[in-house]
């Protein structure tokens, strides 16, 4: 029970400090401009599952819409810890909304290992996917992504009856910091 409330008072103060700044206008303008920085925490907590997946990135604009990012990545659950670094990329739909959809595509080295099934690999993970992001500041957004992600070897473990995989759909909710 404490675990749960703990997740609460970090979520409501991740979301109040988004808002406590007031804007100067009406409208928000996402700040996806070359040379633009960012920060971006994503990831899922079952408390009662006692599962945990973080991804952490930063990155830098290239140009305008175009992010290149560093990604380090953890899972851990009773039975599963994988540990993953690697480079990302993303493409931004900018529009004149606070609303922008995105493509990514990256490749990390992940480190796997499960006690039921005697996994301990290494391989390399590539993953190709989408999603939006919605501005609620200039350099604040809120983000949910899905992405496919195929290894090349079976570092993957069938939550439902625990069977190794080489590939897996992901889904992340996540929020960004953009600065200059």
């Amino acid at each position: 029970m404490r675990k749960k409330w703990f997740v609460f008072a970090v979520a409501a103060m991740v979301a109040g400090s988004a808002f406590a700044a007031e804007k100067e206008s009406g409208g928000v303008t996402p700040n996806l401009d070359k040379g633009t920085k960012s920060l971006e925490g994503a990831g899922y907590i079952n408390v009662m599952g006692d599962e945990l997946q973080i991804q952490l990135a930063y990155g830098q604009f290239v140009a305008d819409g175009i992010e290149v990012s560093v990604v380090a990545g953890l899972r851990d659950n009773d039975r599963y810890m994988s540990t993953e670094l690697g480079v990302g990329a993303e493409y931004n739909f900018v529009r004149d909304s606070a609303l922008v959809p995105f493509l990514n595509a990256g490749v990390v080295w992940a480190d796997a290992e499960a006690d039921d099934s005697d996994l301990d690999a290494d391989a390399a993970v590539f993953s190709a996917g989408g999603g939006v992001k919605y501005f609620i500041r200039d350099d604040v957004a809120l983000a949910f992504s899905g992405s496919y992600l195929v290894a090349t070897d079976e570092v993957f473990v069938d939550s439902e009856d625990g069977e190794l995989q080489d590939d897996e759909f992901r889904i992340l909710f996540g929020i960004r910091f953009y600065f200059d």
